[in-house]
């Protein structure tokens, strides 16, 4: 009976589609034809997969791997004859049924952390997004590898903050799982900078997520899929995929080899095509630290200077130098390329090029506005000496522009600026107090001035630095000793023998702890991979050294007995090369003996409540920690649990959305 039932509905099916309408028919058709496509791509993938697995578990060596996987990619029945490209550099193309494939080493074995990070990370840009309350952002983002990559840091999230701020507008991220081809596309129009911060090869944009990729996407090379459930996309899939015309926006491409030869420019001619008036990559792979100086000084421009991406970028290359700053030498080293309306794809792309694009930051045309009244935002600051920060200049009504800024410090050796017609940079460059003001020019007459008050002070001491609020540990510092320094907007310490060769630079701290009590702190490093961060309990190293470029961690010691326990936080460098800060950094030292007793939310007892709390009462709602150094302050609803809903009180109170 079962199976008679069973044939009625398969025949009932049938027949519906053979007498249904032919449009219906076709759909149902293309539905199963598109379904069976990627099916066969999931299963070349899984056939390479276990290849790569079983090569990497008997201790072979990238490229090893990568030919044992071109291999197995050459032999395979479902992989089109002759399709298999030549090993270049990381990995190789392939086409199934048409349908582009790349196989990339280092983009599929980077080293992840948590997903639960990255979770809280969309939580976050989701709460900002609604606090700002609005529906257009003109400042995008796409960092699909930006928390995920520990090579990745907070450089372009900041980037992006700052160009907001430095233009009056609003910024978005689209990151790892969001970060898909059809969420890009309906994003880019309404952007006038996109930063795209990932992984890349071949002026392909590496994405985390297949997300919405059809098998045309792929047949017509706009897209490649390169296993694991994820996806390359190019400039072609953008301009294919835009509800309407980019808006004459500039694309800055950080990924490695966004302009390389063998793309011949098409990512960049399909974008311009797009709308877009301005593109920049890379003719090749790109250290993070190159990249990082480029973008630094590049932007800086824009924003401050008024520049147009011309100037910006022939005063960038003059500075830094024509190829990647981190490299010795111009052998395989990646170039700056721009293209524009004015710029075409260079003959050749590894070399120098004089650019032309006369597009700027602040060059669009619009009605004039008058402005009725101003003032500056803060009014008064404290800077710390040798650090920057900004005051905006308000303006009623918020859409004025019918005016000029002319920016001024009454005592240069004390203060310095650089601004723009909507915010000013204050570096403090001496200790002492002085005004910066505007002269505020209307139709080229002096309308008046705005005047901030600005308190140049010293950076406290080291101790002061490393102790939460309220914390009272003493440190010593040895080799070229430690220093305090402000770093993404908190006081720290650093390290000190940036550029010393074969030197260490150790972070000391003395403590008399009982069994079960707590030494908590946070870390991080800014270095090449050889020159190591290491943390140590009475001279044994805890854990594993870090390297690279990761962002804070924050890290448990908790005592096994009672005693006279002496820690050590030790950046060693080794005989040669240095990259990024070049150094290691350590802040909120707290111990549990110290913490203040009883704050709600406060769940690491670090005497203070913030985001770092509600990350950590999250993953041990999930299970993903074992115990909590403070769980009766975690416990913010009082139920006698936590669980999600204190971790959300949390982050709400942290993010000036709630109280507790």
């Amino acid at each position: 009976m079962k199976t008679k039932r069973i044939i009625c509905i398969l025949l009932t099916v049938l027949l519906l589609v053979l007498t249904a309408p032919s449009g219906l028919a076709k759909g149902i058709a293309d539905s199963a034809r598109e379904k069976a496509m990627l099916g066969l791509l999931d299963k070349v993938w899984y056939e390479l997969d276990a290849v790569e697995s079983e090569r990497m578990s008997s201790g072979a060596d990238k490229g090893e791997v990568t030919e044992a996987v071109r291999s197995a990619a050459v032999s395979s029945p479902l992989v089109d004859a002759g399709s298999v490209s030549s090993i270049r550099k990381d990995g190789f193309t392939f086409r199934v049924s048409g349908m582009l494939c790349n196989y990339n080493y280092k983009n599929r074995n980077t080293p992840h952390v948590s997903a639960v990070d990255h979770e809280l990370l969309a939580d976050i840009t989701e709460a900002f997004a609604a606090m700002n309350g609005a529906e257009e952002l003109n400042v995008l983002l796409i960092g699909p590898f930006y928390g995920q990559d520990a090579n990745f840091t907070n450089q372009y999230p900041n980037e992006a903050a700052s160009i907001a701020e430095a233009t009056g507008g609003r910024c978005t991220i689209l990151s790892t799982s969001n970060a898909t081809g059809p969420n890009i596309a309906a994003a880019m129009p309404d952007a006038g900078v996109v930063l795209m911060d990932s992984h890349g090869a071949d002026g392909y944009l590496a994405l985390t997520t297949d997300a919405g990729i059809t098998s045309e996407d792929y047949q017509n090379g706009w897209a490649s899929s390169s296993g694991s459930n994820s996806a390359y996309i190019d400039g072609r899939y953008i301009e294919h995929h835009v509800a309407r015309s980019l808006p004459n926006s500039i694309v800055w491409m950080a990924f490695c080899e966004g302009m390389i030869r063998s793309n011949h420019g098409e990512t960049g001619a399909a974008l311009l095509r797009a709308g877009a008036g301005c593109v920049y990559g890379y003719s090749q792979t790109v250290t993070f630290g190159g990249e990082y100086r480029y973008e630094t000084h590049f932007w800086n421009n824009m924003k401050y200077n008024d520049t147009t991406v011309a100037e910006a970028f022939n005063a960038m290359t003059a500075e830094l130098g024509n190829w990647d700053p981190l490299m010795s030498s111009s052998s395989g080293a990646a170039y700056p390329i721009v293209m524009s309306p004015v710029d075409p794809y260079p003959s050749n792309p590894d070399s120098h090029q004089t650019v032309h694009c006369d597009w700027k930051l602040f060059g669009a045309e619009v009605d004039p506005v008058e402005l009725q009244s101003y003032s500056l935002a803060p009014s008064d600051i404290d800077i710390y000496v040798g650090t920057s920060s900004a005051v905006r200049f308000e303006r009623v009504p918020e859409n004025a522009n019918n005016y000029d800024l002319v920016w001024h410090s009454e005592n240069e050796s004390t203060a310095t600026v650089i601004g723009n017609d909507n915010v000013v940079r204050i570096t403090g460059e001496t200790i002492g107090s002085t005004r910066v003001f505007c002269d505020v020019l209307v139709n080229g007459a002096n309308a008046g001035r705005a005047y901030c008050s600005v308190n140049i002070i010293p950076l406290p001491p080291i101790s002061d630095a490393l102790n939460v609020e309220g914390g009272s540990l003493a440190f010593t510092s040895s080799g070229t000793p430690w220093q305090t320094v402000l770093v993404e907007g908190r006081l720290a310490a650093k390290s000190g023998n940036k550029g010393v060769n074969n030197s260490t630079s150790t972070l000391k701290l003395v403590l008399d702890m009982e069994a079960g009590e707590t030494l908590t702190f946070d870390w991080k490093v800014s270095s090449e991979n050889y020159d190591k961060l290491g943390f140590y309990v009475n001279n044994q190293l805890q854990g594993s050294q870090i390297s690279g470029a990761p962002d804070w961690e924050t890290k448990v010691f908790t005592a096994p007995s009672s005693g006279t326990y002496t820690f050590e936080w030790r950046y060693k460098k080794d005989a040669s090369v240095h990259a990024l800060d070049d150094c290691g950094y350590v802040d909120n030292v707290s111990y549990s003996g110290d913490a203040l007793p009883g704050l709600p939310g406060d769940a690491n007892g670090s005497g203070a409540v913030d985001s770092v709390d509600a990350l950590l009462i999250f993953r041990y709602a999930l299970g993903l920690e074992d115990s909590l150094p403070a769980f009766d302050n975690a416990d913010v609803t009082g139920d006698g649990l936590v669980d999600a809903a204190d971790a959300l009180m949390v982050f709400r109170y942290a993010l000036g959305m709630g109280d507790l």
